[in-house]
């Protein structure tokens, strides 16, 4: 008998008690906790704390827990003479809330007599994949979060009114780059378009610009895996002799591009090719709460087995300035204007619409094909 039919079987008779039910959930929350902080991107940009009932406050507008987070209040020197005085502050705390709210995998089931079918501990690779896909919602919010911030301050920067940031604009002089910039060879472009150009080295440079240039110094980057790839094409001229080839033989093995860390994903459906996000330390940036720990719930009612797992998270982008963006086409992606009509190529896709399946076995699509009589 094969370890994963053992496995099911055993988890059909754990949870015939209730001992064996606290048993397995205390268990699987615990793996579930652990590869979940380990597989989301948002969590290495802005790592979270735990925290739990006593920790936060009760809002005033919901009947839900909020988390208070303080601001830093403002302070400046002068000179003056000998007999001068200071401009007097009455210094302010300031705070901003951060909500909470669930992330939650499907409700699995499943009954008792079909589980005991599978050769494959079907429960373990379920448990694995709502890790994933809780951690997908994370950095879905993260990243939907993230772009409010550039999208604002781009704004508010060129004078409260949402302008088209694309080539043709650049060029004619009607829009700044303020928290958002394009790629050289985007901003270089003959049109307006949804081709997403090869990152550039000056575009790194440029992209570390809009945080030094306001008193705040980019701390990591976050990039496709699509993306990165441009890195590895980057010439003689960019890597000089000896990174070059080594770069010919293994690709960019480092994990700092122009003395700047950088994450790259995978997860192209959420971050999109062609966006590349720059960050500051999280101390300048905000805050990311889970409340308790990673719950899972699995339970056996008569022959049906039913799990499930959720999480409750508080995250915050409290200092719009510490995150900068660039572009690496050559079109409008303002949500607001959408003067090119490309939005939708450079914006998450929808939450239902997530990790879509590259497996077509269920349509027929398997290679040799064999016909049964």
């Amino acid at each position: 008998m094969s370890a994963a039919i053992q496995m099911n079987e055993m988890l059909s008779t754990k949870l015939a008690t209730s001992e064996g039910k606290a048993t397995i959930s205390q268990l699987t929350g615990n793996y579930i906790r652990d590869r979940l902080r380990e597989v989301s991107f948002a969590r290495q940009i802005m790592p979270p704390e735990t925290v739990t009932r006593v920790d936060c406050q009760r809002s005033v507008n919901h009947d839900t827990l909020v988390k208070l987070v303080e601001l830093e209040p403002q302070s400046r020197a002068m000179a003056i003479s000998f007999r001068g005085e200071p401009t007097v502050r009455f210094i302010r705390g300031q705070r901003v809330e951060v909500p909470f709210f669930t992330i939650s995998s499907e409700k699995f089931q499943k009954t008792e007599q079909e589980l005991l079918a599978y050769e494959m501990p079907l429960t373990k690779i379920v448990e694995e994949n709502s890790v994933k896909d809780i951690q997908e919602i994370e950095d879905l919010q993260f990243t939907t979060h993230i772009e409010s911030a550039v999208q604002a301050l781009q704004t508010e920067y060129n004078g409260g009114t949402s302008k088209a940031l694309n080539a043709s604009n650049i060029a004619a002089g009607n829009v700044v780059e303020f928290s958002i910039r394009k790629g050289e060879l985007a901003r270089n472009a003959s049109t307006n378009d949804a081709t997403v150009r090869p990152l550039q080295r000056p575009d790194i440079v440029n992209l570390r610009k809009l945080h030094a240039g306001n008193r705040l110094r980019t701390e990591r980057l976050l990039l496709t895996e699509v993306d990165f790839e441009d890195v590895n094409q980057w010439t003689l001229e960019d890597f000089g002799d000896r990174l070059q080839s080594e770069t010919a033989v293994d690709g960019y093995k480092y994990n700092t591009l122009i003395g700047t860390a950088f994450i790259r994903t995978i997860k192209t459906d959420i971050l999109r090719p062609g966006n590349v996000y720059a960050f500051t330390n999280p101390a300048f940036f905000g805050r990311f709460f889970v409340l308790n720990n990673t719950k899972f719930y699995i339970d056996k009612i008569a022959n049906m087995i039913t799990f499930q797992a959720w999480e409750d998270i508080g995250m915050s982008v409290v200092n719009i300035a510490a995150v900068r963006k660039l572009e690496l086409y050559s079109g409008d992606a303002n949500p607001s204007t959408d003067a090119d009509s490309l939005v939708s190529n450079f914006v998450p896709v929808a939450e239902d619409a997530l990790g879509a399946v590259n497996n077509r076995a269920e349509q027929g699509l398997k290679f040799p094909q064999v016909s049964q009589f």
